[in-house]
């Protein structure tokens, strides 16, 4: 369904595109600038510069659900505690 929008929808559109391209170079900056830090590290958790703590890497465990094999091996407890959301999606074309 579609619909003719107004001059003020079209501007945002353009400015929205221009922001994510944004955002996408920025965090390929921030994963590079990361990696060259970590890099620095070496073996090593603390960062030191002049005397001052400047970056602190530390291990972070996280515990994920595989959720298409919890639905294959056990379904009934999958539809038992699945929550499902309706959310808006915008693709910008």
């Amino acid at each position: 369904m579609e619909k003719t929008v107004n001059t003020a929808t079209a501007e945002a559109v353009s400015q929205l595109v221009q922001v994510r391209k944004a955002i996408k170079k920025m965090q390929e900056q921030e994963s590079a600038l990361r990696d060259t830090v970590i890099a620095g590290l070496g073996d090593h958790s603390v960062a030191v510069f002049r005397g001052q703590q400047i970056a602190r890497l530390t291990q972070v465990t996280r515990v994920t659900v595989d959720s298409k094999k919890l639905q294959e091996s056990f379904p009934e407890a999958f539809e038992a505690t699945k929550r499902e959301s309706i959310s808006p999606r915008l693709t910008l074309v």
